[in-house]
């Protein structure tokens, strides 16, 4: 069998919003609603909020991501991607 594999992304939520992930900085953990609510002031709609790790995952405009990496106490903002594999037909030798 032989595999193919195709990396997709970002994924879009809606015609112009993408989901992504924002890793908040370690020394910010203890502010990490103060950075959530920065974030969605920029019209960040999160979905899921790992407080242990200082993660939020969600969804913004794709023209927002650069003003996201601004926020202070955001470290990273991650573009989701997704990876799909595809079954190739085996050839005959």
């Amino acid at each position: 069998m032989h595999w193919q594999t195709e990396l997709i992304g970002p994924s879009h939520v809606a015609m112009n919003r993408i989901r992504i992930a924002i890793a908040v900085d370690d020394d910010a953990l203890e502010r990490l609603e103060d950075v959530a609510g920065a974030c969605r002031a920029l019209g960040f709609l999160g979905d899921t909020t790992l407080a242990g790790v200082g993660v939020l995952t969600g969804s913004i405009e794709v023209n927002r991501v650069e003003a996201l990496r601004a926020i202070p106490g955001v470290a990273i903002v991650e573009l989701e991607r997704h990876l799909r594999v595809h079954t190739l037909p085996r050839r005959s030798m």
